[in-house]
């Protein structure tokens, strides 16, 4: 079962580093290793719609819903999830519904909100691709930290975008993104 220690000693090995046994080692790899696990999990998480990441929920009106009096561009005002913790309401997974997020709320013009969202997610219950995917991002950040290398990052980082293509790949071939958004190559064809 992957873990988080696991998931740091792999990022540790991909720069040359020694493992850790505990994040609550005292030693300056469990440190930062603690200090960048939880940004770099949920930076991860917001760049690609992961499926394992991804669950859906009926949203809670918040106080003062339907707005009244002022000058609103939308009718209704919603409590994004903390349970498991939305970071992320990805517009290709909600095309049917019209909605823009403003800090911790989401505002539409309908009177009930079920959305599919990317949550916060516990590493052991990362898929293969996205463990893979956050190792690299954290190597690239422990890097230069732990080596000193001013090459390393640049080459970690470009294994993390390789790591991210792949699993975009992956998810394309299950057929999991529905839509395709159009720019100006494909506009073209």
């Amino acid at each position: 079962m992957a873990t988080e220690v696991g998931l740091c000693s792999k990022a540790l090995y991909m720069i040359g580093g020694d493992p850790i046994t505990s994040l609550d080692d005292e030693t300056r790899r469990a440190n930062l290793c603690k200090a960048f696990l939880p940004d770099i999990v949920d930076a991860v998480l917001r760049a690609y719609p992961w499926n394992c990441a991804r669950t859906r929920a009926e949203l809670a009106r918040a106080a003062g819903s339907p707005a009244t009096g002022g000058d609103y561009d939308w009718t209704y005002h919603y409590t994004l999830p903390a349970d498991p913790y939305c970071l992320w309401v990805p517009k290709q997974l909600n095309q049917r519904l019209s909605y823009v997020i403003e800090g911790r709320k989401l505002l539409s013009d309908e009177a009930s909100v079920t959305i599919a969202y990317i949550c916060r997610q516990e590493v052991s219950l990362f898929d293969s691709l996205l463990y893979e995917t956050v190792a690299a991002r954290l190597a690239s950040e422990l890097a230069f930290p732990i080596t000193g290398s001013v090459t390393l990052p640049g080459t970690m980082w470009k294994l993390y975008e390789l790591k991210l293509g792949e699993a975009r790949t992956q998810d394309g071939m299950e057929g999991n993104i529905p839509g395709f958004a159009s720019n100006a190559l494909t506009e073209v064809r």
